[in-house]
Parts: C-alpha cells; structure tokens; sequence
C-alpha cells in the first residue's frame, strides 16, 4: 500500500506544465523493473520518454549513453546500495552494477558532458539506499 503512494507522489511530482518534448526519465534498472514499469503505466508517453541505460551483458553500458548523446531530465535508479561503493542486484544471476566512481565520472567529466547536466528529479529504490553503514549483501 504504501508503494502505491510513493507512486502517486512520484506522479505529481513528475506531472507539470506543457512542454513541446517530452521530458526523459532515464532508468538504470540493476535489480527489479517494478518502479520503471509503474512509472512507464502512470506516465504519459506524450509528455514523458522513458530511457533505459543499461545494456544487459554490456559493461561499458554507461559510457555508451554518453556516446549516444542520451539527456537525462529525471533519473531512477532501481538497485540496493552497499553503502559506499556501488548499486547492485539481489538476483545471484544479474551482472549488472552501478559503480558510484562511474557514475560520478559521468557526471563530473567532459567525457559525457550531457547525460546528467539537465537532471531536475532523481528517485533512488533499493534497499540500504540512505543507510550510512555499508553492508556486504542485501537485507532480508
């Protein structure tokens, strides 16, 4: 229940006046697509673009956004949090991980001076997401 009005918050939140493009919610799913796929059905496909950055079985997937010239104006970050280092998967099969340093380089470098530079919204989901103590696995 309570999901469902983080989702509703989220909504209003997103909702706002119009604009001729669509703004682009750029997702970096590493664990589950529960919140982008919720977003994606409570979203207008007029006024919003959804972008998903990674490319499964592609580890340079981050820097391929940059190369694709990709402008994020929100961010969902779907993936727990270690506390420090990087986002990750609970799902033993998954690849897929988030480096904070990778992420910050993408960010802070001229390397990909647009992926990040319009951001006004950014949603993080995952467990231990704002817990300062690093942790080695997710909670249970």
């Amino acid at each position: 229940m309570q999901f469902h009005w983080l989702l509703l918050a989220l909504c209003a939140l997103l909702v706002s006046p119009a604009r001729a493009d669509p703004r682009t919610v750029c997702t970096i799913t590493v664990n589950s697509a529960d919140e982008k796929e919720a977003l994606q059905r409570h979203l207008s496909p007029e006024k919003f673009r959804f972008v998903e950055l990674v490319e499964r079985g592609r580890p340079d997937w981050l820097a391929s956004a940059c190369r694709q010239g990709v402008q994020c104006d929100v961010l969902v970050i779907s993936g727990h949090y270690d506390g420090g280092n990087e986002f990750f998967s609970d799902r033993l099969e998954s690849r897929e991980f988030l480096p904070v340093d990778e992420m910050e380089r993408a960010a802070c470098s001229e390397t990909c001076p647009g992926l990040f530079s319009q951001l006004k919204e950014v949603y993080l989901f995952g467990c231990n997401t704002l817990n300062a103590e690093p942790t080695k696995s997710p909670s249970a």
